[in-house]
């Protein structure tokens, strides 16, 4: 019999939850573009010491079983991935190559065209 982890205290990081935990890669990517870096810094600083808790945490659940409660938790950790090259990499919200990532639109499936 497996035991259930307990959810972790996120008092810390709840407050970026809001703007951060967005359900979708597309809302997510908006987010960080249209963030400040002092923004993305600040999200970046409270969530990376508790990432590896948090993702321990929500792997005790098949992702399409992740509590309600706990999907902008599970979302804001997907925005991690989303701001990880920003701060590591880039220094800047976007990679200035001329692209207006904002105005890409949103895929519906992971292919470009839905596959028969």
């Amino acid at each position: 019999m497996s035991s259930s982890i307990s959810r972790p205290l996120t008092t810390d990081i709840d407050p970026f939850l809001p703007a951060w935990g967005l359900p979708t890669s597309h809302e997510r990517m908006v987010k960080r573009a249209n963030s400040t870096m002092d923004e993305i810094q600040a999200f970046y600083d409270a969530m990376m010491p508790r990432l590896e808790e948090i993702i321990e945490y929500l792997n005790q659940f098949p992702i399409a079983e992740i509590p309600e409660a706990d999907q902008p938790l599970a979302n804001a950790a997907l925005a991690m991935c989303e701001v990880d090259n920003a701060v590591n990499k880039w220094k800047s919200p976007t990679l200035e190559s001329g692209i207006d990532i904002r105005r890409m639109p949103e895929k519906a499936h992971l292919y470009d065209s839905p596959r028969s």
